[in-house]
């Protein structure tokens, strides 16, 4: 079977929903990717955080701060009615955005002005694999959707600081010793862990997961062996590709 053309097709997203997207390896790179594939289908999309990303660039979507901004959702309707994504955030410090409380984008949710929003709702200091400490991640409660993704290009590498955030609870959850090579056995129990990738997801959300940087040496073999442990130890969520979300064609296999 041939895989989808796009990622939101990879995921089956339907009309409308809250994704909070988590883990590490690609996330802002996923949500911009899939903020623009929903506008192409005609969508109004929110995208945002609950930590702190770099802003967007201008050809990904139009920032809009919430600090002391009296007319913000007259400027989220305008923009939204433009036909481009928007990035919200609370304000911008040191470079980097400031994020929205979950309680703010629920009230954003309620407003109704956007179709999707979407939420990068974990940091990662740009690492390809994460495991979430005791406060992470921050997902709103009312998520449809919760996307982990993990970053193929973990895979082989050492179990430590510079190639995996929080690789203390990365063994933890895994059973894999410090400064060991990352397997996909070690990546597959994270992801199935109860306090690993889905930590924090609302009950009735759809887990999706997509395995990103699949274009590296022998990311699709690795990306493979974590879905077929996965579906073997019954852990695997309703929805799973592998791909490059900063490719086109981004989707290389699909499991369901």
């Amino acid at each position: 079977m041939a895989a989808p053309e796009t990622m939101t097709e990879a995921l089956a997203l339907p009309e409308r929903g809250l994704l909070a997207i988590v883990g590490a390896g690609g996330k802002t790179t996923a949500m911009y990717r899939l903020a623009a594939e929903l506008t192409e289908r005609g969508l109004r999309v929110a995208c945002t955080t609950t930590t702190r990303i770099f802003p967007p660039e201008p050809r990904q979507a139009r920032l809009i701060l919430a600090e002391n901004n009296e007319a913000l959702l007259d400027e989220c309707r305008d923009a939204a009615a433009l036909g481009r994504p928007v990035c919200v955030a609370w304000a911008m410090e040191n470079g980097k955005l400031m994020g929205l409380m979950p309680d703010f984008i629920h009230k954003l949710s309620d407003a109704e002005i956007f179709d999707w929003i979407l939420v990068e709702a974990d940091g990662a200091r740009c690492l390809p694999l994460k495991a979430p400490a005791a406060h992470e991640p921050v997902v709103p409660g009312r998520s449809t959707h919760v996307l982990a993704v993990v970053g193929l290009t973990g895979v082989g590498a050492p179990l430590d600081e510079r190639h995996v955030c929080r690789s203390a609870c990365f063994a933890k959850l895994s059973g894999l010793a410090c400064g060991a090579p990352v397997t996909p056995a070690s990546v597959a129990r994270v992801c199935a862990h109860p306090e690993g990738l889905f930590k924090g997801a609302p009950q009735g959300a759809a887990k999706l997961l997509w395995l990103n940087q699949a274009d590296a040496p022998q990311a699709l073999e690795h990306g493979r062996a974590i879905l077929d442990l996965l579906h073997d130890a019954g852990a695997l969520p309703r929805r799973a590709g592998i791909g490059s979300a900063g490719r086109t064609p981004c989707v290389l296999e699909v499991r369901t």
